[in-house]
């Protein structure tokens, strides 16, 4: 398998070459279709905006970036600060060899993870890196093995990945950076001090999914409710045994504090399928009809607006039949949802903000040799940050296209770039947290090639 070095020693090698393969062809056939899948949902979704294109060009578009796309990119964006292709040739070795990157998500059934994975692969390409994806497909022990498996094959450089189970990967993470591979995490942190970077958010704080009981808590005052008549709220589990799960569960009940006033009703696992979701939300209507809200974990936006519909509740804002919903996993039908008043909010964490910080993150100590500092990013003063903690921002439909959805010169509102066009999607402007775009002028001035 390319980007392999076995060694002579170990039994393995040419059994395991054909398992990764393998397994790295169903990935990208997973891939493939989801992206099909994404990219005609945004052709449906983009038609009226392709046929205002006709803007006058800025003089600071790219010249690989077409007029219409531009007239569609340039408010999403602070032109000014992000740039395109800054890494080009940057990730090859003095030797002239390629950097090698294994990229591990949980899965790959959905635009968050989808747009993650491209843009890693289109960046990390671009630089020069070799880039291999491999899904766990929501398995922490596959995920392990795969992990094992790099350790044993000495094939890889660095390992960026979402951890399904933090406490359990922790010491297989341990095992990886004795080995001599950075490893990088995003959305959460394995649970060891031996990581190499993070770049994501902590669900269960106050400022994450505390605001979700409190927009309940918000609610169910406005309501009268009372513990006799209480305002209830259909929270649809994607995993339980996902700690990802737990810490959004855990982190709205936060929120909700011991507000006897409010009732969660939690569903049983839907995995994020649409169907296990519409499912739910029969399931809890049946027998609960006056729910007056609902928190779906994760999953397909379009899937709530079906169950709403299937059980006479979808209604806009205002109308008396309306269920407040607060979404999490940004995707193409909610931000049409939140703009046509079917939902209220979005509690956003996406993944281009996140894989921008990882990639640089891989850039500055990987390839450029530089140690990252702990402390907090966002104090403005830790130089090359190891640890940076994403804010999460409330958003509304009146406020997803305002400054409010912006962060680092791009917007939070990700399905609203041209997904699919990886070229078009511009490399964000984080010199706030310290951490600034590197180029090759770094490469040779600090390593001197």
């Amino acid at each position: 398998m390319p980007g392999f070095k076995f060694l002579n020693s170990d039994p393995r090698p040419l059994a395991l070459e054909a398992t990764w393969e393998e397994e790295r062809q169903k990935t990208q056939r997973k891939l493939e279709e989801r992206e099909r899948t994404m990219l005609f949902k945004t052709l449906l979704a983009g038609v009226c905006l392709l046929s205002l294109s006709g803007a006058a060009v800025a003089q600071d578009k790219p010249a690989s970036i077409s007029d219409s796309e531009w007239a569609r990119i340039k408010p999403l964006i602070d032109p000014a600060g992000v740039s395109w292709n800054p890494y080009k040739g940057l990730a090859v070795k003095k030797d002239g060899s390629p950097y090698r990157v294994l990229y591990l998500p949980v899965w790959m059934g959905d635009d968050y993870q989808v747009v993650a994975a491209n843009l890693a692969k289109y960046q990390l390409e671009q630089a020069g890196a070799k880039f291999t994806l491999i899904s766990a497909e929501f398995d922490a022990q596959k995920e392990a093995h795969f992990i094992e498996d790099a350790i044993a094959t000495k094939g890889y450089d660095a390992i960026i990945m979402q951890p399904m189970d933090p406490g359990a990967l922790a010491a297989t993470v341990d095992k990886a950076v004795a080995a001599g591979i950075d490893v990088y995490d995003w959305v959460i942190p394995a649970r060891t001090d031996k990581l190499t970077g993070f770049a994501g958010y902590i669900a269960d704080a106050m400022d994450a999914n505390g605001q979700i009981g409190q927009v309940f808590t918000e609610k169910a005052k406005a309501a009268g409710a009372t513990p006799e008549k209480p305002y209830r709220v259909l929270e649809i589990w994607g995993i339980r045994a996902a700690p990802i799960c737990q810490d959004r569960h855990n982190g709205m009940m936060k929120g909700i504090g011991d507000n006897k006033a409010i009732q969660v009703i939690e569903s049983v696992d839907t995995a994020g399928q649409p169907e296990a979701e519409i499912k739910a939300i029969q399931d809890a209507f049946a027998r609960y009809p006056d729910i007056q809200a609902i928190y779906p974990q994760f999953g397909d936006a379009g899937a709530i607006i079906q169950g709403l519909r299937s059980v006479g509740r979808l209604a806009p804002i205002g109308d008396p039949k309306h269920v407040v919903v607060i979404l999490q996993d940004i995707d193409k039908a909610m931000i049409a949802g939140l703009k046509n008043k079917t939902f209220d909010y979005t509690l956003s964490n996406e993944p281009w903000h996140q894989m921008d910080v990882a990639i640089k993150q891989f850039m500055w100590h990987t390839v450029l040799k530089q140690p990252l500092e702990a402390g907090d990013a966002n104090s403005g003063k830790v130089k090359l940050p190891k640890w940076v903690q994403l804010p999460m921002p409330l958003l509304t439909g009146e406020t997803i296209d305002t400054p409010k959805a912006h962060m680092w010169g791009g917007t939070i509102a990700f399905p609203e770039m041209p997904l699919g066009k990886w070229a078009d999607w511009p490399v964000l402007d984080t010199r706030s947290i310290g951490l600034p775009t590197p180029t090759m002028a770094d490469r040779k001035k600090l390593l001197n090639y």
